[in-house]
C-alpha cells in the first residue's frame, strides 16, 4: 500500500508530461486561438448597421447636395423602408444601441411613440430603431454614443492648461500634405450620393455595410496632414469609438443577447475591427441576414 501511494505522484507527473507533449507536438498552422479564448462558449451576437443620416444634419465635412437628398417619408421610400426593416428584423434583436449620448431624451420620445403619442420624424433612429424596437418589444434603447478624450480634456477642471495644447493639435496644417487621395474621397462621396438617390434603400444599406466599403471609408481618416493630426485623430475619433465599444460591452448581460448597433456608417471602420477582434462577441455581417 505504501509503495502504491509513493507511485501516485510519479504517475501524475508522467500523465501531465504526456498531455503537454501532445499539445506541443500539434501543428501550429492549424491551431485556433479560440480553442483557448472561447472554448466553445455561446457568445452574444452583434449586428452593426451603418446608415446615412436620414435627416441630413450637415455635421460632417461632406454635405449632400439638395437634389441628391433622400426623403424617407415619401410613399415610395416608406415602401422601401419596410423592405429594409423586414431584412434587418431577421436578426431578431433584443437590444438596440443608437448614436445618442447619455442625457439624450431619445427614450422619452421613444416611449411616446410606443404609446401612440408621437409621429415618427425623418431620422434613422426613429425610422429604424423605434420601429424595430416596437416590433421586438424592447422598452428602452441603449444610448451608445460617447464624448471623446479631447472633449474630456477640453472641459477638464484644468482646461486652461489643456485647451491650448488641444487647439494646437486640431489647427496644425502641413503645407506639404498630398491632397490627391483626399480629393478623390470627396469625388467618391458625390458619386455615391447620386447613386444612392436613385437606388432602393436595401441596396444602399447592402453597399454601405459591405466590409470593403467600410475599410475604404475608414481610409479617409488615415490621410494625416502632420504628426499632430495623428494625435488629434487618436484622442478624437479613435477615443470616441473605443468608448462606444465600452458602452456596448457594459450593456451586454447575457450570451443570449442579440445586439443591433445602429450608427453612422463612418463609425464602422473602427467598431467592426473591435468586434471582429473581441472573443466576447459573435459578429454578424449585414449580408449574412440572407441566411436567417
Amino acid at each position: 500500500m505504501i509503495r502504491h501511494k509513493a507511485l501516485l505522484p510519479l504517475l501524475l507527473v508522467l500523465l501531465l508530461c504526456t498531455c503537454v507533449s501532445a499539445q506541443t507536438t500539434r501543428d501550429i498552422t492549424t491551431f485556433d486561438p479560440d480553442e483557448v479564448l472561447i472554448q466553445g462558449d455561446k457568445l452574444p451576437k452583434v449586428l452593426l448597421v451603418g446608415s446615412f443620416h436620414f435627416d441630413y444634419p450637415d455635421l460632417d465635412s461632406h454635405k449632400t447636395s439638395a437634389e441628391d437628398r433622400v426623403d424617407v417619408k415619401t410613399v415610395k421610400k416608406q415602401a422601401e423602408l419596410r423592405e429594409l426593416l423586414d431584412y434587418i428584423a431577421r436578426f431578431k434583436p433584443n437590444k438596440i444601441v443608437v448614436e445618442r449620448r447619455s442625457g439624450s431624451r431619445v427614450n422619452d420620445v421613444y416611449r411616446k411613440y410606443l404609446n401612440g403619442e408621437h409621429e415618427l420624424g425623418k431620422g434613422e433612429i426613429q425610422q429604424l430603431a423605434f420601429r424595430l424596437g416596437k416590433q421586438f418589444e424592447i422598452d428602452t434603447l441603449i444610448l451608445g454614443d460617447a464624448f471623446t478624450f479631447s472633449n474630456s480634456l477640453h472641459w477638464h477642471k484644468d482646461s486652461s492648461v489643456y485647451r491650448p495644447m488641444i487647439d494646437s493639435l486640431f489647427s496644425t496644417e502641413d503645407p506639404n500634405w498630398d491632397t490627391l487621395i483626399d480629393t478623390r474621397y470627396y469625388q467618391l462621396y458625390e458619386m455615391e450620393d447620386k447613386l444612392e438617390a436613385n437606388a432602393q434603400l436595401l441596396d444602399v444599406f447592402q453597399y454601405m455595410n459591405d466590409p470593403h466599403r467600410i475599410r475604404r471609408g475608414h481610409g479617409h481618416y488615415l490621410e494625416f496632414e502632420s504628426d499632430e493630426s495623428v494625435d488629434a485623430l487618436a484622442i478624437w475619433w479613435y477615443s470616441r469609438n473605443l468608448r462606444i465599444y465600452r458602452k456596448i460591452r457594459q450593456s451586454t448581460t447575457s450570451p443570449d443577447d442579440r445586439i443591433l448597433v445602429l450608427f453612422g456608417a463612418g463609425h464602422l471602420g473602427i467598431l467592426r475591427q473591435q468586434f471582429e477582434s473581441s472573443p466576447a462577441y459573435e459578429l454578424v455581417d449585414f449580408s449574412d441576414l440572407n441566411k436567417y
